[in-house]
């Protein structure tokens, strides 16, 4: 019957009906079996068209093909068995009338295994096949009695020695459905077998004896049985390689067009001179670090060159990124120019703000403030500030970018928590000021020969080095078990005046956009929130911080935390922008095993801002399992981001490394940077040689590589002037 739902059965649907033939671009809403509701949740997952659902790979895959003992299960062990099926009970849930658990025995080898399924939709309940011979794989857990069950296991009628295979596991909106998708994708590798045409042009393929990209995508989306699981999971089959080198070739390609396109455009020359910027440097309370002079050396060099600068900063979580962000705008302002900086929040745009005002404005440098936040007479008096010059420094949010915001000299732009925004947010800030300086700043832990690779097309800055007198930071993983254990070392450090955050993967189970979210057991800010009233915590102030909430909700909470009035913030990962709040003194991150370990690192670096020790603690469920553990204990072993990112992209294998589909990042799926070393120098090989054929990517032997770098742009490639 194919692949199952992950509800628990199959559902019917109209996946093979095909009214025309598909080609790469057709629109998802035109794909069989694919309704408005489901393009609508699709879309937003970033799947528009047919290539899309191609490029959404796997994100794990469960192994059908070794049926196990009954006899010999144990708790926590996914399973796969073959027998009958006996309906035992069905009753609604009191939670929810319009929902049921059900109750069935399965029958295998002479022995009797419960089975239960929890807030089950009744119609599909009764598409269970009972009484005959089916498989079932499910996750064996205690149950009453403290027997073993099977709980909300996948059903599937048994068809054949087919049956027992690989299934593919994808990350789509639960309203999809797995089975629907692997289905959905069967068809349209089916339709396009012949017609799909890659970006490496064929005579290179063939002289590299490269598979057709069409047969590799096949291969990960409908692995045989013979095919090993551990390198399916972790790219290293001829398959993946395959398809790493397409983006990677597209993405040289890109590269290559974009920065000589950039560096024939002029830019403003910025001198040095021993006003604003040296003031200011003078006036610090601290002796900048080798890193930040280093840094600095480099952006000099940029503003005199004639050249637009576009630089990366990247740098640790309390490097010392403000400080060069506020040096480089003083030396446009000495210039007589204006600069301009843009945060994801209001709230960081205000604490830039506050921050230059206590060192810059003693200079006689004047400072703008313009987010959402601030309306009427004094928008309009802002405006009017920055429409004229006398604003000299503006920091703001995207309502920089309104068409009412007019700049009279803008010589320098700098953007914090650049991966924060779409490259069409960063093109618009551009093109206020063609010729004008730009500075893109990242706490995001990146690799340094990884960076010099994914942003070719700047010139790129790092921070590697943290002030010193730094607080410690003494990071556990602490089981939910002992989840009192935690609750006292949060009391003893809010007791000693500190704050802290307690982080969340999702807000709650009935509104998890992605299915694997919607796991039972997964923890919600609602849910801890009550809970610290309940307990140890409870005298003290909490607040919650989810992205459900209005702007001006988020923000006030925000600021409230900030500003003593809460002494615990109960949020999701909305913390992990570099808001600073030095009484903060104790992170729990909970579910931790669910995070990646960069992303773990960014959110450790919200405490240990001020003069006081503090804590991270991971909580992580009884059961993760060992390799979460073994890949956790790698965050404890360092406190160095970069060592921590190569760890996590080892540890965790293919898959987008920032993120393809959030704002700005770069659409690369395949392609494994720390291994994939000798793929980047043959994808640049490549595409040097195609460009020395085809400068313009003009012929029909390059139109599919054409075709790849205009995908690069629409799903937010870099652009070389915009980062």
């Amino acid at each position: 019957m194919g692949q199952p739902s992950r509800s628990g059965i199959v559902s019917r649907s109209n996946v093979n009906k095909l009214d025309v033939p598909l080609s790469p671009d057709t629109p998802v809403e035109q794909l069989p079996g694919i309704g408005e509701r489901r393009a609508r949740v699709l879309r937003a997952q970033g799947i528009c068209t047919a290539l899309d659902c191609l490029l959404n790979l796997p994100r794990r895959y469960e192994d059908w093909r070794v049926l196990s003992n009954p006899r010999e299960l144990r708790p926590g062990a996914t399973v796969t068995m073959r027998g009958t099926l006996r309906k035992v009970a069905q009753r609604a849930m009191a939670s929810n009338r319009k929902l049921c658990l059900m109750r069935a025995r399965f029958e295998c080898d002479g022995t009797s295994v419960p089975v239960v399924w929890f807030n089950f939709s009744p119609h599909l309940a009764a598409q269970i096949p009972f009484d005959c011979e089916v498989l079932i794989h499910g996750k064996v857990a205690i149950g009453m009695g403290a027997l073993l069950q099977i709980v909300n296991p996948v059903v599937e009628q048994f068809s054949g020695e087919e049956a027992l295979s690989l299934r593919p596991v994808y990350r789509v909106p639960s309203t999809v459905g797995q089975r629907t998708f692997a289905r959905l994708v069967s068809v349209i590798l089916d339709q396009l077998d012949g017609r799909f045409e890659g970006a490496i042009p064929e005579s290179l393929r063939r002289s590299s004896g490269l598979l057709e990209p069409i047969a590799a995508l096949r291969f990960v989306h409908r692995p045989p049985s013979s095919a090993n699981l551990e390198d399916l999971m972790f790219g290293r089959t001829a398959a993946h390689q395959v398809l790493a080198l397409e983006e990677l070739f597209a993405f040289q390609l890109a590269l290559h067009l974009e920065s000589r396109r950039a560096a024939q455009r002029r830019g403003h020359v910025l001198p040095a001179s021993d006003g604003l910027s040296q003031a200011f440097l003078k006036s610090l309370p601290f002796e900048l670090t080798n890193a930040q002079k280093r840094v600095l050396a480099e952006i000099d060099v940029d503003l005199v060159s004639g050249t637009p600068m576009n630089r990366l900063l990247i740098g640790e979580v309390g490097s010392g990124k403000t400080v060069v962000a506020l040096w480089s705008a003083l030396r446009a302002v000495e210039c007589g120019w204006q600069a301009a900086v843009m945060a994801p929040i209001g709230l960081l745009a205000e604490q830039h703000y506050q921050t230059a005002a206590r060192y810059v404005e003693g200079l006689g440098v004047r400072c703008a403030l313009l987010t959402s936040a601030v309306t009427g007479k004094e928008r309009a008096q802002r405006l009017r500030d920055i429409a004229c010059g006398r604003a000299q420094i503006v920091f703001g949010t995207q309502a920089l970018l309104k068409d009412s915001v007019r700049f009279t000299k803008l010589g320098l732009a700098v953007i914090d928590e650049q991966h924060r925004f779409g490259v069409f947010d960063r093109a618009r800030l551009k093109s206020v000021a063609p010729n004008s300086h730009m500075l893109l700043m990242t706490a995001t832990p990146i690799p340094r020969s990884l960076a010099l690779v994914l942003f070719a097309n700047l010139n790129v800055s790092f921070l590697d080095e943290v002030p010193a007198g730094r607080a410690r930071v003494q990071t556990r993983i602490v089981p939910e078990s002992r989840f009192e254990e935690v609750e006292s070392i949060v009391l003893r450090r809010v007791e000693e005046g500190g704050r802290a955050y307690f982080v969340l993967p999702v807000i709650g189970e009935d509104i998890a956009s992605d299915d694997e979210l919607d796991d039972e057991g997964v923890a919600s800010v609602k849910a801890i929130a009550e809970r610290l009233r309940a307990g140890k915590l409870s005298r003290f102030r909490a607040g919650i911080l989810h992205g459900r909430m209005a702007q001006r909700a988020r923000e006030a909470t925000m600021r409230a935390f900030r500003e003593g009035a809460l002494d615990i913030l109960v949020a999701t990962t909305l913390v992990e922008v570099g808001v600073d709040v030095p009484e903060a003194n104790a992170i729990v991150i909970v579910n931790a095993e669910r995070y990646g370990l960069a992303q773990l690192h960014q959110l450790r670096g919200r405490v240990g801002r001020g003069n006081a020790d503090s804590d991270c603690i991971l909580l992580v469920k009884d059961d993760a399992c060992e390799q979460a553990f073994r890949r956790l204990s790698a965050i404890l072993r360092s406190t160095s981001g970069i060592e921590i990112a190569k760890a996590d992209m080892e540890l965790r294998g293919p898959g987008d490394l920032l993120g393809s589909r959030q704002s700005g990042a770069l659409p690369l799926r395949f392609a494994r940077f720390v291994h994939d070393a000798e793929l980047i120098s043959q994808a640049r090989a490549m595409a040097h040689q195609t460009l020395l054929r085809d400068p313009e990517l003009a012929g029909p032997e390059t139109s599919g590589a054409r075709r790849a770098v205009k995908r690069l742009l629409a799903y937010g490639f870099s652009l070389a002037d915009v980062g």
